[in-house]
């Protein structure tokens, strides 16, 4: 007998299923500049989870200075993209974004970086 209801029945992938925070990692990082050169979208791509993982970005300039961030609490989605805001005079030459994928503070964290030009 199985107590489970139509309702609660998920087919996913064979690559796709779900894995303990242990094993997730951010698999994908890639970026993208707007026409405008200010924004930038970024693609992510994480391990599917069985717990929600904390994410970190940060986008770093040719300078070493922070120019983004942004940070996603308890991620509901493995697969996204977004959007983020370049700070400070117009942006120009090569950035690096930086991903951390982290479950607790004390957790152990798992980076990827990608870089782009403007």
């Amino acid at each position: 007998y199985n107590s489970r209801t139509m309702d609660e029945i998920e087919f996913v992938e064979p690559d796709e299923v779900p894995q303990p925070p242990e094993a997730v990692k951010i698999e994908e990082l890639t970026a993208r500049v707007y026409p405008d050169g200010r924004r930038v979208r970024v693609n992510v791509r994480v391990t599917p989870f069985l717990e929600r993982p904390n994410l970190e970005f940060q986008v770093i300039n040719s300078e070493g200075i922070e120019v983004a961030s942004l940070s996603i609490v308890e991620s509901m989605d493995h697969d996204f993209e977004m959007t983020v805001h370049l700070r400070g005079p117009q942006p120009s030459g090569r950035h690096t974004v930086r991903g951390e994928l982290f479950y607790s503070p004390e957790s152990p964290r798992r980076a990827l970086e990608t870089t782009f030009e403007v």
